[in-house]
């Protein structure tokens, strides 16, 4: 599992619009778009949340922030 797929799941699970997840992790809805689609920079690579944003995520959904690093490492290497 990706980060990508993994934030479209919880955002899913708890019946949230992409806008009130990005505002739950204090991101704007743009940003959050591209965490879940797995958007590619071609400056930068892939767009995932910053160690900042991977901590909120953690903490929202009730994991580890271990476990959500691991999936951003999943999604590097896609």
């Amino acid at each position: 599992m990706t980060i990508s797929e993994y934030l479209k799941m919880e955002r899913q699970k708890r019946c949230l619009t992409q806008e009130e997840m990005a505002s739950k992790l204090g991101v704007s809805r743009t940003t959050y778009a591209t965490y879940e689609s797995a958007w590619v920079d071609i400056r930068y690579g892939k767009r995932v949340p910053a160690p900042r944003i991977a901590r909120k995520i953690a903490k929202l959904t009730g994991c580890s922030t271990e476990y959500i690093n691991q999936l951003i490492d999943n999604e590097r290497k896609k």
